[in-house]
């Protein structure tokens, strides 16, 4: 039920915010992330996806959806909005990926660390590949690479803080998991 209220809830927010969007490119953004929304949610059985983390991936397209609001050109943040969103959406998949493959591929914990790691590496680079073809294929106006007006290093900086994020939740999640096995050991004392 969980689940359900968060795909419910996040597709409602989506279409709002389309509605509302001050970037016009945003106003069809629910046709792609809704069904995204929606088929992570039937196939979270299959990608052992815990309610947590089904909540978090949600936020991380909340957050790149709040770039209808012009966040992308003028931050509310000290830094660009963009460095924020891929930094945040490497963090919140890197578990879901780690959870797909320890529920799927018998590994030891390192292996499944490292595996982890080049999914979610390759998927950042086939994301700047396809946000390069879009530019490509639809010009700046409606594509998702505007060269005039963004950093000349938007992939390389990109890339790097989907490097970033994805360091920080496997460090987050190995020191969880050996506090875990440090509770353990102790109990057992």
């Amino acid at each position: 039920m969980l689940y359900l209220i968060i795909a419910a809830g996040m597709s409602i927010v989506f279409v709002v915010i389309a509605i509302f969007a001050k970037v016009a490119t945003y106003h069809v953004a629910p046709a792609f992330l809704i069904p995204v929304l929606w088929a992570i949610y039937f196939l979270r059985r299959k990608l052992h996806l815990r309610p947590l983390n089904y909540a978090l991936v949600a936020s991380g397209m909340l957050v790149h959806m709040l770039g209808a609001f012009g966040f992308y050109q003028k931050s509310p943040l000290p830094f660009s909005y963009d460095i924020f969103v891929h930094y945040y959406f490497a963090m919140v998949i890197t578990p879901v990926l780690y959870h797909l493959l320890e529920g799927n591929f018998p590994m030891r914990p390192w292996q499944l660390m490292v595996t982890t790691f080049f999914f979610m590496m390759g998927m950042a680079a086939l994301h700047e590949i396809m946000e390069y073809s879009s530019y490509l294929m639809l010009g700046e106006q409606a594509g998702m690479l505007k060269p005039t007006t963004s950093y000349f290093f938007d992939t390389q900086r990109d890339l790097t803080n989907n490097l970033f994020g994805t360091l920080t939740a496997l460090l987050a999640m190995s020191i969880r998991r050996r506090m875990k096995r440090r509770a353990l050991h102790v109990r057992a004392l």
